[in-house]
C-alpha cells in the first residue's frame, strides 16, 4: 500500500509509523489515516519478525492534535451528528486494533498531543516523551468531551481522581509530570528522543513473538479483573501459549544448550 498521511519505515525488528501531516499538526484525517494504519497493522500481524511498533509525528510542533477540523465543520454546518457517530466508531475501532496488536506499541511524543492525539497515546503500551513536549485531553475548553477512550483508559492508567482532574480541566501536562503520574514511561531531550526510543524497543528484538503477544494480552485483559480472576486468566493464557506455540519449547532447549556449552568451555 502507498501511504499519503503516514510514513512507514522498518528498522531492525521495529516498524516506525510517522503521522505525516506537519502542516495540519499531524491531525487525524478520517477515513484515510485509519485505512493506512490498518494496512500497517495487517503487515505486523503477518510478519512475525516484527517485535515492536513506534508511532510518532512529523516535525517538532505536534505529535497529533486530534481530528481534522473538516469533520467538525461538516457536522456543525449541517447539524448532521451522524457524522460524529460514524467517526467515533471508526476511531475507536482503530484504537482497539492498535491496543490488540501482538507486539509492544510505543508512542514517541516529540511535540504536543491533544484530544484524539492524546487518546492515541493512551492506546499505546508505552509513552516516551520529549522533555519539551506537552500532552492533554483538551476537549472541555472547546465545549466537547472525549470520544475515543480517554475517559476509560486514562482512569485505568492513573486513577479516577487524576483522570477526572486532567480531563475536566483540559490543562496541558508536561513531560516531567506525565512521567511522575505514570502516564509516560520516560522523557528525554527532543534531540535524543529517537535514539532513546530505539534503545528501548531494542529490548524486544531477542524475545519470541508469541511470548510478547501472550504476555501483553494477559496484562491488558486482566488489569481490571479481581485478582483471582486475573490470575486465572494468566494461567489460561500460559496454557494456551504452551498448546499453540513451539517457541517456549524451542527457546528452553536452546538456552539449555547454551548453558551446557558454557560448562564445557569452563571445564576446558
Amino acid at each position: 500500500m502507498s501511504y499519503e498521511v503516514i510514513e512507514v519505515e522498518r528498522d531492525g525488528a521495529t516498524i516506525w509509523a510517522t503521522l505525516n501531516r506537519p502542516q495540519a499538526l499531524n491531525a487525524l484525517k478520517p477515513p484515510q489515516t485509519f485505512a493506512e494504519f490498518s494496512s500497517v497493522f495487517d503487515d505486523i500481524r503477518r510478519d512475525r519478525s516484527v517485535k515492536a511498533l513506534v508511532i510518532t509525528g512529523s516535525g517538532d510542533r505536534a505529535f497529533c492534535i486530534g481530528t481534522d477540523l473538516d469533520l467538525l465543520t461538516e457536522a456543525y454546518s449541517t447539524r448532521n451528528f451522524a457524522v460524529f457517530r460514524d467517526y467515533l466508531y471508526s476511531i475507536n475501532n482503530f484504537m482497539f486494533a492498535l491496543e490488540e496488536l501482538p507486539v509492544p506499541t510505543v508512542a514517541m511524543v516529540q511535540g504536543k498531543a491533544r484530544a484524539g492525539g492524546f487518546e492515541l497515546i493512551l492506546a499505546c503500551d508505552f509513552v516516551l516523551m520529549a522533555d519539551e513536549a506537552k500532552v492533554g485531553d483538551v476537549h472541555t475548553p472547546f465545549g466537547h468531551m472525549p470520544g475515543a477512550g480517554a475517559t476509560q483508559r486514562m482512569a485505568r492508567k492513573v486513577g479516577i481522581q487524576r483522570a477526572l482532574e486532567v480531563i475536566l480541566t483540559g490543562r496541558w501536562i508536561s513531560a516531567a509530570e506525565a512521567v511522575g503520574m505514570g502516564l509516560a514511561l520516560q522523557s528525554a531531550p527532543r534531540a535524543d528522543l529517537r535514539r532513546v526510543t530505539a534503545q528501548f524497543v531494542s529490548a524486544f528484538e531477542d524475545k519470541t513473538r508469541d511470548s510478547l503477544a501472550h504476555t501483553k494480552r494477559a496484562v491488558l485483559r486482566g488489569w481490571d479483573l479481581p485478582l483471582r480472576d486475573g490470575v486465572t486468566h494468566e494461567i489460561q493464557s500460559y496454557l494456551e501459549y504452551l498448546a499453540t506455540s513451539e517457541e517456549p519449547i524451542e527457546r528452553f532447549w536452546h538456552n539449555q544448550a547454551k548453558r551446557q556449552d558454557r560448562k564445557v568451555q569452563g571445564a576446558a
